[in-house]
C-alpha cells in the first residue's frame, strides 16, 4: 500500500519499505523546488541529499517527465569540472571514439548494465501523464505519480534482487588506461 504524505506545500511519497521519496520540481528556468521543504535547492543540495541516501526524483514541471537520471549526470559533471584529477585522456577519447561520448553507452558495452536495464529505463522513461491529456486535476496527477513511484520501488527491489549478487562476481573491470600516461 502507498501512502501519501502530503500538505498544502509538501509532496513526499512513502513507498512500501517506508522510505520517503523526496519530489523536486525542475521548471523551466532551470529553478529546482523540493516540494516537502517548500524552497529552491541546488544542484549541491541535490547532491548532498544522495549523499545522505535520502531518495530524490526529479520532475520536469512542464512535461511531468522524470529527469532524475539526467539531473545526478549532470551533479556528476559538474564535479567532474571541478576535481583536481581527471580521468586519463586515453579513457575520455575511448568513451568518445567507441560510445559517441556517452558515458553510459561506454559502460553498457563494458557490460556494466544488467541485461533486462534497458526495458526497466524504458518504464520508467514514460511521463508521469498522458501527453493526449490537456489537463488533469492535481489529484489525478497526484494518482499518477504515486503508482509511477510504486512501480520504480518495486522495479528497483526487483532489480537489486536478482542482480546484486552478478555484479559483486561479474563486474567487468575497465581498461587499463594509465599505461598511455606512463609511456
Amino acid at each position: 500500500m502507498i501512502n501519501q504524505g502530503i500538505g498544502q506545500n509538501s509532496e513526499a511519497t512513502v513507498t512500501k519499505a517506508g522510505s520517503k521519496t523526496k519530489i523536486i520540481k525542475r521548471y523551466q528556468n532551470r529553478k529546482l523546488y523540493d516540494t516537502q521543504q517548500s524552497c529552491y535547492v541546488t544542484l549541491d543540495d541535490i547532491a548532498k541529499m544522495i549523499r545522505t541516501n535520502e531518495d530524490v526524483m526529479v520532475i520536469d514541471n512542464k512535461t511531468k517527465n522524470d529527469i532524475t537520471a539526467a539531473t545526478l549526470t549532470q551533479i556528476i559533471f559538474e564535479a567532474e569540472k571541478k576535481a583536481s584529477i581527471y580521468a586519463p585522456l586515453f579513457t575520455l577519447r575511448e568513451i568518445i571514439q567507441n560510445a559517441n561520448g556517452s558515458i553510459s553507452s561506454y559502460l553498457a558495452k563494458l557490460g556494466a548494465f544488467p541485461k533486462d536495464y534497458a526495458q526497466i529505463q524504458a518504464i520508467h522513461a514514460a511521463p508521469v501523464v498522458d501527453a493526449g491529456a490537456v489537463k488533469s486535476s492535481y489529484d489525478d496527477m497526484k494518482q499518477s505519480l504515486e503508482n509511477r513511484v510504486a512501480k520504480a520501488a518495486a522495479d528497483s527491489a526487483e532489480l537489486n534482487a536478482g542482480v546484486g549478487q552478478k555484479f559483486d562476481d561479474a563486474t567487468p573491470s575497465l581498461p587499463n588506461s594509465n599505461k598511455s600516461l606512463n609511456n
